[in-house]
């Protein structure tokens, strides 16, 4: 009897609590900002903006709120299927409330929770719609942030019209790739979640079903559907084919040493690299509504251009090597040059040109190269003390011509940053039938130049379908065509993605950058 009348008062003091809530006591204590320390939530103003389309009517904490409540609890606790990290929700939070181990002492106790609950929700639908993780730029010209959904009011007519079970797949992008990764990282987690899951080394090259941990590998990579200890050969060697594509290597079928490496990266390593890339196509997605935009991945040495919701260009690219790494950068194409020189870093012209020059100054004119002085004017390579000059003492630039041997090709497509890097055409293309694809100075070589040029240029594409008929031309002076509106680039350093097939692929980390932690991808990316 006495347990009863406990659990009549804790409930008359819930009743109390809600009742005494009213959208103008709701309205004050938002704006008169009474809250104790560590409730305030993240992005107050669209707090602020929820409650307005809600005439400051409470969402969470009323009984008729229960089934929405329960909800946000259960896509919280799912938030790992989309490359989330539940901790960063507070869904420890609300499950003690939706249990009911979190008790409401009064009303303004009540309507902190009520506000916490609102500012949990909004934080898991802006990642759900622009990513959690931002691309790690180390210049950025656009200072873009994406804005495409209004979340707060979408938020609120959720509530309003009982719909909220729709929203996160009415603000996920509807892109492929988030699409193909958010699969992948639920087969893998649904892997992982298995009660007999271990992570496991493959020792052995052996293809055939005795070799017990590949194919438990290839079983926890979701290539395979189940761990047979009868797999022909013929269908273990076409799932280490499929694996070999999704890592980007010869698929050959035979367990060289290179797919070793990829098969043996523990399983929470891939699912963070698809945390990862799924959160920066979150990002990504505002950015290409209604613009084109060129994307290029450095771990893939890949282009895409995007307009909308897909790629509708795409080629591969040569990269800056090890040494000379390309830099990531966010900036706009002004202008396009046709017929560029080749104006040559002085570190190039110290470490490669300035002992061959040396040897012998022939070089300057059999590699189509000109010498020129701090006032520009064109110097006889013969006349210069070449033997005294070193990467202090330089006073000339070197500059290579137009040309079928011109290092930048006949096209360079122009953008601020302040790396001096570029896209350009190359006359070397047989690099670009290699897997690994890393050999330029830092610069950004296009397997199909033109194309990308036609859509910059737009109204004066027929400047690129001239250049393309007369070819490269020896000594032609480089024409600048403005872009007639300047195209976003983006330079990302993303570990994973998919290609035009659909297949999820995973990159080489050719620069090192990521540092992978055992449980956790709060910050991945220098």
């Amino acid at each position: 009897m006495k347990f009863r009348v406990i659990i009549f008062i804790i409930l008359l003091s819930s009743y109390t609590s809600y009742s005494q809530i009213t959208p103008d006591r709701l309205r004050n204590f938002i704006f008169n900002g009474q809250s104790t320390p560590g409730s305030i939530p993240p992005y107050p103003a669209e707090v602020i903006t929820f409650y307005e389309k809600l005439g400051f009517k409470t969402a969470w904490i009323q009984q008729e709120n229960i089934e929405d409540r329960n909800f946000l609890l259960t896509v919280l606790k799912q938030s790992a299927n989309w490359g989330l990290q539940d901790e960063y929700y507070a869904s420890d939070f609300l499950e003690e409330f939706c249990n009911g181990h979190l008790l409401l002492r009064n009303a303004d106790d009540s309507m902190q929770r009520e506000i916490r609950i609102t500012g949990i929700a909004i934080h898991f639908y802006r990642s759900i719609a622009f990513g959690n993780i931002m691309p790690q730029l180390r210049y950025d010209g656009l200072d873009y942030q994406p804005a495409c959904y209004d979340i707060p009011v979408l938020l609120a007519n959720a509530i309003k019209t009982k719909s909220i079970q729709l929203l996160k797949e009415q603000l996920t992008p509807p892109l492929v790739e988030v699409n193909t990764l958010e699969n992948k990282i639920k087969q893998l987690n649904a892997r992982m979640s298995e009660g007999d899951f271990k992570e496991v080394v493959i020792a052995s090259n052996k293809v055939n079903s005795n070799n017990t941990a590949l194919v438990l590998k290839l079983y926890q990579l979701a290539i395979l559907d189940s761990v047979s200890t009868h797999l022909p050969e013929t269908s273990l060697k076409k799932a280490i084919r499929e694996a070999q594509r999704q890592f980007n290597l010869l698929s050959d079928g035979m367990l060289r040493s290179t797919i070793l490496e990829q098969l043996n990266v523990p399983l929470y390593k891939r699912l963070q690299q698809l945390s990862l890339s799924i959160n920066y196509y979150r990002w990504l997605y505002c950015l290409i509504q209604g613009r084109t935009v060129i994307v290029v991945n450095i771990p893939a040495a890949y282009m895409n251009v995007y307009r909308d919701n897909r790629s509708i260009l795409e080629m591969r690219m040569v990269l800056g090597k090890t040494s000379t790494p390309t830099p990531t950068l966010a900036s706009k194409i002004n202008k396009v040059i046709l017929y560029p020189y080749w104006h040559v870093p002085i570190s190039i012209v110290a470490k490669e040109l300035l002992p061959l020059i040396k040897a012998n100054p022939a070089f300057i004119r059999v590699g189509n190269f000109q010498v020129l002085n701090s006032a520009g004017k064109i110097m006889n390579p013969y006349k210069i003390k070449w033997q005294a000059l070193n990467v202090k003492n330089f006073p000339y630039t070197i500059r290579q011509s137009t040309g079928c041997d011109n290092a930048l090709g006949l096209l360079k497509l122009e953008f601020y940053s302040p790396f001096g890097v570029y896209l350009h055409d190359t006359p070397f293309k047989s690099a670009f039938m290699l897997n690994k694809r890393y050999f330029s100075h830092g610069c950004l070589r296009m397997e199909n130049p033109m194309e990308l040029g036609r859509l910059v240029l737009k109204a004066h594409h027929l400047a690129i379908d001239t250049l393309e008929q007369k070819g490269c031309l020896i000594n032609h002076s480089p024409i600048a065509v403005p872009a007639d509106d300047p195209m976003p680039v983006i330079v990302w350093y993303n570990p994973a993605g998919c290609d035009s097939t659909g297949r999820v692929r995973f990159y080489e980390d050719i620069y090192r950058k990521f540092h992978w932690e055992e449980k956790s991808a709060k910050k991945l990316v220098e």
